[in-house]
């Protein structure tokens, strides 16, 4: 007997363990509210970079300055390169939110990290999600803003009027979370931004150059 309860005591915390965190948000009507009064608008923002993890080489390290930049032309430029001018990365985003790799470090150039990157990418800057699926969730005093994804979903997180978070999900959690700073409005770049990879095990961090700086 006192097996039989340990082995329900088992199943039962890891079921728990399992059990998603989403499963707790309370749908919302409201074809009004959407996340997009979030999307961010710009003409050219720096950030200094620093990529650290374990998943190319063991351990690594990258630093240097990104680049967001819009284009005369509409087009959309991201841009990571070193103090001295070496590029490890340059994607670019046309008007239809099509992306083109333009350049890549041959080591970063790998089917899953271009496409995580991408993913990054336009998570945080909005591109290509899929709108009609955009769905409204509460928990406390949190909205959560759902988009449905090729797979799993993306949610962009608001508290007290100030999107703080971009969660994509897989099937029971986080697998990337992005934490967004302080914004002067609702569509201004912030002052930081940390990409967190929870299963590939790397992080990214921005923190925004401004104009006036050396």
């Amino acid at each position: 007997m006192r097996h039989f309860l340990g082995l329900i005591s088992i199943i039962v915390l890891l079921l728990v363990s399992c059990a998603s965190p989403y499963r707790a948000l309370h749908e919302i009507k409201d074809t009004k509210a959407t996340a997009l009064k979030y999307k961010p608008i710009f003409k050219r923002e720096v950030y200094r970079c620093t990529v650290d993890g374990k998943f190319l080489f063991k351990k690594f390290h990258l630093s240097g300055i990104l680049f967001f930049k819009q284009m005369d032309d509409g087009n959309t430029r991201v841009v990571f390169q070193n103090e001295m001018g070496f590029t490890f990365f340059d994607f670019g985003w046309n008007q239809n939110d099509s992306v083109k790799v333009y350049d890549i470090l041959p080591q970063l150039n790998k089917p899953a990290v271009v496409k995580l990157l991408k993913k990054d990418l336009n998570l945080f800057m909005m591109r290509g999600l899929d709108k009609p699926s955009e769905t409204l969730y509460k928990k406390d005093r949190d909205t959560y803003y759902r988009f449905t994804l090729s797979k799993g979903y993306a949610y962009y997180i608001e508290e007290d009027g100030k999107l703080v978070r971009i969660e994509n999900v897989g099937k029971h959690k986080a697998v990337t979370t992005i934490i967004i700073g302080e914004k002067k409005t609702a569509h201004d770049m912030p002052g930081s931004i940390l990409f967190a990879h929870h299963k590939a095990h790397f992080t990214i961090q921005l923190k925004k150059i401004e104009e006036h700086a050396d």
